[in-house]
């Protein structure tokens, strides 16, 4: 798997976690390389502006509790600021004064204003983790420390205002590579060329450097061109300056590992959280006796079943009073953003069909899709347990921890009530070191026949269980007769008596 996959696919999910449209990241590497090539730059800074160009916002969720109390909701702060001077207070700080004094009167206004400004103060702070964190979490990428030193300079300007207060060629000249790209690329997509031209005029001597403004207005209308393609993800995989990067696959498991981090980091409260899923769902998969490249499968997943948290304000999920309509409808929402972000690689295809699967439920209440049992493989079943099994282990904001046991018996009442499958839930479980009670294969039945019984022993009806397992009545009926003649028994409730002999109503 090439490199470039990889890093795309973590700055889309940097463009999610900061409110820019997708493929922002993508464009502003393409440009940095158009513009690379303009300014004579060698091969390596070619190729280390097109990675810093992508990997700059990826500390973008660290602190974001500090975040979400300065600016409300930090995703749509950044979404509805797009196009304003981040590093320019004259231009940040009246709007931040607007959306927290936005619905209050006078006097509690002026409160939410003061008690802004303390916190925005506290706000460096919360720029040097994000660079910190990107350099850690670039270092896990295997990027060596000629570019993880240029990366901490994300926030430096070429006028010397920035985080770490660097100026002129202070900056690493890649790094001012991508500085230029990325407010070309926000000027181009709020007001096309002219956009990108005033945009880079304005911050020509500010926050860019004044010479490599010049070689883009130079050939402005040819830089722009470059992204302004059918296929971006197509472009920016091209642009990758030579020697293209290929990664084997220890590589690729840290990679994804390291997007587990990324995404962890949105909540205090899911720290570590997907690395957990990840090796309890392998581990299940392989006693559920999944062939090993779909255990490797479930295993990667895991690391990227919540890649779209990063989209939803930290401040929903380290909410402990009661979420509204709306804060629900928006956590539901991740696992669409992480479908959308993993779907431009093909080469993680294998593993997006299972991780956008992880909180559907087989009774079809689960998200983003609603899917029925029958579009939910035996892998994305036992990745929705371990995932269930973990949360419920890990404090939330509006609960504590459960104790193990107490977390085993919660996991048999949802696969009792149709949610989680019993055999998933039994491998889960087993995996996590509790003693379960097997599932007998009685009979010779097929796996869809133990399902079709389950439902039958609690009573459902041919009509019910086809709407369960989203298949058509009469097929329902087929499988009940299949299941009569396997059991040498002609009525329902003789059924039902087989099928608590053997454990398979639970």
């Amino acid at each position: 798997m090439r490199l470039a996959e990889l890093i795309g696919t973590l700055s889309l999910a940097t463009d999610a976690g900061t409110g820019m449209p997708e493929e922002a990241g993508l464009k502003t590497a393409i440009v940095a390389v158009e513009l690379g090539a303009l300014a004579a730059l060698s091969d390596r800074e070619r190729a280390d502006a097109y990675y810093l160009a992508q990997l700059r916002y990826t500390g973008c969720t660290a602190d974001g509790d500090l975040a979400a109390s300065v600016f409300g909701d930090e995703i749509e702060f950044g979404r509805e600021t797009q196009g304003m001077d981040y590093g320019n207070p004259r231009e940040i700080v009246p709007e931040v004064m607007r959306r927290v004094r936005k619905g209050k009167n006078p006097v509690s206004g002026a409160l939410a204003m003061a008690g802004a400004l303390r916190k925005m103060m506290q706000m460096r702070t919360v720029g040097k983790s994000h660079c910190e964190v990107a350099e850690l979490l670039a270092a896990r990428l295997g990027f060596d420390e000629t570019l993880r030193a240029a990366l901490v300079q994300h926030n430096d300007r070429w006028d010397g205002s920035g985080l770490n207060k660097l100026n002129g060629e202070q900056i690493a000249l890649p790094m001012r590579v991508a500085h230029v790209a990325a407010d070309i690329e926000i000027g181009h997509r709020l007001g096309g060329l002219e956009g990108a031209v005033a945009r880079a005029t304005r911050l020509r001597g500010k926050g860019l450097d004044p010479s490599l403004v010049d070689k883009f207005l130079a050939a402005a209308a040819e830089v722009c061109a470059a992204i302004e393609v059918p296929s971006v993800w197509t472009a920016f995989l091209a642009a990758e300056p030579a020697p293209q990067r290929e990664v084997g696959d220890d590589q690729i498991d840290e990679a994804l590992a390291t997007m587990a981090a990324f995404s962890d980091l949105k909540s205090k409260y899911t720290r570590g959280h997907s690395p957990a899923v990840a090796e309890l769902a392998a581990a299940a998969a392989r006693l559920a006796k999944l062939p090993d490249p779909v255990v490797r499968d479930v295993r990667r997943a895991g690391l990227l079943h919540d890649l779209g948290r990063v989209a939803i304000g930290a401040g929903i999920w380290d909410k402990a009073a009661p979420l509204t309509d709306l804060e629900r409808e928006k956590i539901r929402i991740h696992t669409y953003v992480g479908e959308r972000v993993l779907a431009k690689s093909p080469s993680l295809a294998s593993i997006a069909d299972i991780a956008c699967l992880a909180h559907e439920r087989l009774d079809g209440s689960g998200y983003h899709r609603r899917l029925a049992a029958a579009a939910c493989p035996p892998a994305a079943r036992i990745l929705a347990a371990a995932d269930v099994y973990r949360a419920l282990n890990e404090e939330r904001p509006h609960r504590p921890a459960f104790a193990p046991d107490a977390a085993a018996a919660e996991m048999k009442k949802m696969a009792d009530a149709g949610g989680l499958c019993p055999d998933a839930t039994a491998a889960v479980l087993e995996a996590a070191g509790h003693a379960v009670k097997k599932v007998e294969r009685v009979a010779g039945l097929t796996e869809r026949e133990v399902e079709v019984l389950r439902l039958l022993a609690r009573g459902l009806t041919n009509k019910e269980i086809a709407t369960r397992l989203d298949i058509s009545t009469k097929t329902a009926g087929h499988h009940v007769q299949h299941i009569f003649e396997k059991l040498k028994v002609t009525t329902r409730a003789a059924a039902a008596i087989r099928a608590m002999e053997h454990g398979i109503t639970a």
